[in-house]
């Protein structure tokens, strides 16, 4: 190898938008502080979406805790639930159609979170059933503040709620 040749490790970093996140373990911590996306997303424009991020077959993930400046490895396999700002987890209304929702209260043990999940399937599989049969590790539960990205492995209990 030639001396012009040499990479330096920080050349092969992917460059990354801290977003506020709340993490659930399974142990019943909660740990707030930042989740590092990919400032680019391979599908659509703008950086990489928390819910597509979490759904990726990566066993672990960089964060970091507040007031503390060394960053921590979580196995996503001890992850409840990760807490996100709804604006972080937001795309663009103009990329994708409008799908479906449906309210539903979320149960992981003796934690519950209410809020909506959009059926993002084919017309005859729009069943919040289907939807927890996809693959991927997490269901996105959206509230107006918040979305909450739930282990699929964790949830206990899902109740649909009536339709107004």
């Amino acid at each position: 190898m030639g001396g012009d040749e040499v990479t330096t490790m920080s050349e092969l970093r992917v460059p990354v938008a801290a977003l506020p996140a709340e993490v659930l373990c399974t142990d019943g911590s909660v740990m707030r502080g930042r989740i590092f996306v990919p400032a680019t997303a391979a599908g659509h424009e703008g950086p990489t979406l928390p819910d597509e991020w979490m759904n990726r077959p990566a066993r672990f993930f960089p964060f970091l805790p507040d007031g503390d400046g060394r960053p921590l490895l979580l196995n996503k396999a001890t992850v409840v639930a990760v807490t996100v700002p709804a604006w972080a987890d937001e795309a663009d209304p103009e990329m994708f159609a409008p799908a479906p929702e449906r309210e539903v209260v979320v149960e992981c043990g003796g934690r519950s979170f209410r809020g909506m999940v959009a059926l993002e399937l084919p017309e005859h599989q729009r069943r919040v059933l289907d939807l927890l049969n996809q693959p991927g590790g997490f269901l996105t539960v959206r509230s107006t503040e918040h979305h909450h990205l739930i282990a699929k492995h964790h949830i206990t209990r899902v109740v649909e709620l009536a339709e107004t």
